[in-house]
């Protein structure tokens, strides 16, 4: 893995439990040794749902598996990465 450079890349997570699910992105992320740099907690219409944003520095490579991981070791209701992670070149 030491071979793959980090990216700064954004997932959009959907919650419930916010406070739970916060302390438990940073952990994965933590665990797996990637800096978060940005997280943020955003009210969406369902008053029980919110949205949170995370960007953290991981191989782009890594991402699906990341997702994956937030999706069945997190409660949440749905995992994604930014559209713009799909199409933006690979940093170096």
């Amino acid at each position: 893995m030491e071979s793959q450079s980090a990216d700064s890349c954004r997932i959009s997570i959907y919650a419930s439990d916010t406070n739970n699910v916060l302390s438990r992105i940073l952990q994965l992320f933590g665990k797996s040794r990637f800096d978060v740099s940005y997280i943020q907690v955003f009210n969406t219409r369902d008053e029980n749902l919110k949205l949170i944003v995370v960007e953290a520095s991981f191989p782009k490579e890594m991402m699906t598996l990341i997702v994956s991981r937030i999706e069945k070791i997190i409660e949440v209701h749905r995992a994604f990465p930014h559209a713009e992670e799909e199409q933006k070149p690979t940093a170096c």
